[in-house]
């Protein structure tokens, strides 16, 4: 019977579902993935959100053969050494991806309204309707890095704001961009010509800093960027320094470790969420069936369709 681990906060769907199957699950999100990885040292499968997998987890785990990311960016586990052991990883691409478009879209409403502001300043008993003048999001152009499931949804949501869409992604071509009502461009034309800017490209070793100086100050004044990708694509002191000189916006959902205490954009950060993109309940039932099924294919099957290392 093999043995899953699932350290986290996931629908208790996959489960549900892997003890049908007369899987060994246990789940536990009140002790940490090194307390667990003790007591559970035959552990087959290891299932986990944000949590990171170290060489030290995966040696703690000797019998260990696939380890699941539930959502899409598996940067916190250590694919390398995984492989090094013989060990499948696998992530679960687009079972987020509405979320965290979803996610977007209410970051870009707020911002454009001074949603937040507004909230804080009339349950103050002020009434500053004057100084949170906003903007509208109808028919503003739209820049997309990354045409992946979650930046194609991000168009999709807001196609009907009437808006313009510039995209940019080397994986997609021209034509398939156009199908979507997206018109490629490079990065820089992007940039200087985009309303709005969404990332939506993974962190490694091509794309860490990625968003810097170059590219910042081709923005236009007042033009907001959100990130709800991955922390190390933006190079926080170049943003940080052109936000001031164009007066920007900013709104931000990722940081580089998912734990409590000061951020290093708190400083210049318009809008800051606890990396709330895939905290959906709908988002978290897609990703734990999504695990869960895979696993069952992996094992009756032998599908390594998902395979990332």
């Amino acid at each position: 019977m093999n043995k899953v681990l699932i350290p986290t906060k996931l629908d208790t769907a996959a489960a549900n579902l892997l003890k049908e199957k007369n899987y060994n699950v246990v789940q536990n999100a009140d002790k940490t993935l090194d307390e667990l990885a003790k007591e559970h040292a035959d552990t087959n499968v290891l299932i986990v959100r944000s949590e990171k997998v170290t060489p030290e987890i995966i040696d703690a785990l000797p019998e260990l053969k696939l380890v699941i990311r539930a959502g899409a960016g598996y940067n916190t586990i250590d694919t390398k050494y995984a492989r090094s052991k013989k060990i499948d990883v696998m992530n679960t691409p687009g079972a987020n991806s509405n979320a965290v478009a979803e996610e977007v879209i209410a970051l870009y409403l707020a911002a454009y309204r001074h949603l937040i502001p507004g909230d804080i300043t009339t349950r103050q008993g002020l009434w500053e309707k004057k100084r949170l003048m906003g903007r509208e999001l109808t028919e503003k152009t739209m820049g997309i890095i990354g045409l992946g499931n979650i930046g194609r949804l991000v168009v999709k949501r807001l196609k009907g704001f009437d808006m313009k869409f510039l995209g940019y992604d080397p994986l997609v071509s021209v034509n398939m961009a156009e199908q979507m009502g997206v018109k490629s461009c490079s990065m820089e034309k992007i940039f200087k010509n985009a309303d709005c800017i969404s990332l939506h490209i993974p962190e490694n070793d091509k794309t860490k800093g990625i968003i810097n100086k170059s590219l910042l100050n081709l923005m236009k004044p007042g033009a907001v960027l959100i990130n709800c990708a991955r922390s190390g694509i933006i190079n926080e002191d170049d943003l940080r320094a052109v936000k001031k000189e164009k007066n920007l916006v900013f709104c931000n959902d990722v940081y580089p470790k998912d734990i409590a205490g000061k951020k290093s954009v708190t400083d210049f950060a318009d809008i800051m969420l606890p990396h709330l993109g895939a905290s959906t309940a709908e988002a978290n039932y897609n990703a734990a069936m999504r695990s869960a099924e895979q696993i069952l294919d992996y094992y009756d099957k032998g599908i390594t369709n998902y395979v990332v290392n």
